[in-house]
């Protein structure tokens, strides 16, 4: 069995300095500091646990830091684990209840060109004009017109620029 990390010993110190923090919520640099590891181990350690994002920081409480710590220093190395299956079973929730694509792009637009865009949409300088009859016909017009700027980007700015 591998030795414990150096870290390990200081959660006691951790513990103890935490309860002295007014901030309800601990960066980076704080568990840095709090547990004497480098910039990546903390990053490491916390993304499990974070639950706010501010930028590219992560926060995690500080009640939830010393729930952690305190189940690491009793020897439980599974909390770890444990913090990144809820974690990764919460982002399955989220993306399953993210919707879905709504129009399904037909064959004949997968190589849409500019020169060669359906009826109803009209490119002018600063102006782009779709006309359709119905929502999905609006989508798929959308759609056309994103896979034809993607295939002629040059083409698509010529098209459109002023004057």
């Amino acid at each position: 069995m591998p030795d414990k990390p150096t870290w390990y010993g200081r959660i006691p110190d951790a513990l103890q300095a935490m309860e002295t923090m007014e901030n309800p919520w601990v960066d980076r640099q704080a568990l840095q500091t709090l547990l004497g590891v480098g910039r990546r181990r903390a990053q490491q350690l916390m993304q499990p646990l974070a639950s706010q994002v501010i930028g590219r920081n992560l926060l995690v409480g500080r009640d939830r830091l010393r729930e952690f710590l305190v189940a690491t220093a009793a020897g439980q190395a599974a909390g770890l684990d444990h913090q990144r299956r809820l974690r990764f079973a919460y982002q399955l929730h989220q993306w399953a209840r993210t919707p879905r694509l709504p129009v399904e792009a037909p064959a004949r637009i997968i190589h849409q060109q500019l020169a060669s865009l359906p009826s109803g949409i009209e490119l002018a300088p600063r102006q782009i004009t779709i006309t359709f009859t119905t929502s999905h016909e609006a989508m798929e017009k959308m759609l056309a017109l994103a896979l034809a700027i993607s295939n002629d980007l040059d083409g698509f700015e010529e098209a459109t620029k002023s004057a």
